[in-house]
């Protein structure tokens, strides 16, 4: 599933392609992408004919901001497998196309979801924390919000494992199943461990560990894992994958202290990747 380090690799390189452009028609070719609309046409009628004055992001979430009279947001919510892709207008559509947004001067955004859960959705305004998507969400942990004291409040109040706690969207906005575990592996703490049992020092190195995860995943494009498939807008897999310290290492020595690291079964498969002699 596409992180905080894939949606902002997007942001960053849709900025550069398509601010400006005007949106001129958007074709929906799988009805489940605009499910939180009545009808693909409601939400085509929202972005048509709109000049999209900026691109943001919000946790994994990249956002187009619309201009007209009743300013719009667009949401592209990338699920498990969803991605964007900027094409030449003749490029061919490919099967997982679920959406596609016919831009002025010849190029398409083709949102594509091989599984299905994804979407779009198109809100009123630019105020994205005042939307139903986003007004509970937590913090961006690279924002001056997102402090050592906060997690360590936030977390008093939380007795689940500390991985559950840190992919919670209201509490962090962004961070999964990646990024959570190459975290705790940088902070040197066990991921089952109960969050309301950090003391103020892991609380502080917890901070640094994620600033530091977060950044460097963004400077290498994202995370294209083996049982990924996130590529970046221009077809181009991220690189962090080859950084990772515990994450689908099952077995594999640490890279640190050369222990076999260990996985723990979370529930609905997923699991938390640890070194048992780095973390505690």
């Amino acid at each position: 599933m596409p992180e905080l380090p894939e949606a902002e690799t997007i942001r960053c390189q849709l900025e550069r392609e398509i601010v400006g452009k005007t949106v001129r028609r958007l074709e929906v070719h799988d009805a489940r992408a605009g499910r939180e609309h009545r009808s693909p046409k409601e939400l085509a009628s929202l972005v048509e004919g709109r000049r999209i004055q900026g691109v943001g992001r919000r946790g994994k979430a990249p956002l187009l901001f619309l201009d007209g009279k009743r300013p719009t947001t667009l949401i592209f919510r990338l699920g498990m497998t969803g991605l964007l892709r900027v094409v030449p207008a003749e490029a061919p559509l490919e099967k997982p196309t679920a959406a596609t947004l016919v831009l002025s001067g010849g190029k398409h955004l083709r949102f594509l979801d091989q599984r299905k859960f994804g979407g779009l959705i198109a809100r009123p305004g630019h105020d994205v924390n005042s939307t139903p998507d986003f007004r509970d969400y937590g913090p961006e942990p690279l924002s001056d919000d997102f402090t050592p004291e906060y997690l360590k409040d936030i977390f008093s109040r939380r007795s689940a494992k500390l991985e559950m706690v840190l992919m919670d969207q209201h509490v962090i906005a962004g961070i999964g199943k990646i990024c959570s575990d190459e975290i705790c592996f940088r902070a040197g703490i066990r991921p089952a461990r109960s969050a309301r049992r950090l003391t103020k020092p892991m609380c502080e190195r917890l901070w640094q560990a994620a600033r530091e995860v977060l950044s460097e995943g963004i400077a290498c494009r994202g995370s294209s894992a083996r049982d990924e498939t996130y590529l970046d807008v221009y077809g181009v897999p991220g690189s962090f994958q080859d950084r990772i310290y515990v994450y689908q290492r099952t077995g594999e020595p640490c890279r640190v202290c050369g222990t076999p690291i260990r996985r723990t079964r979370l529930p609905g498969g997923r699991g938390m990747h640890w070194c048992p002699e780095c973390q505690k």
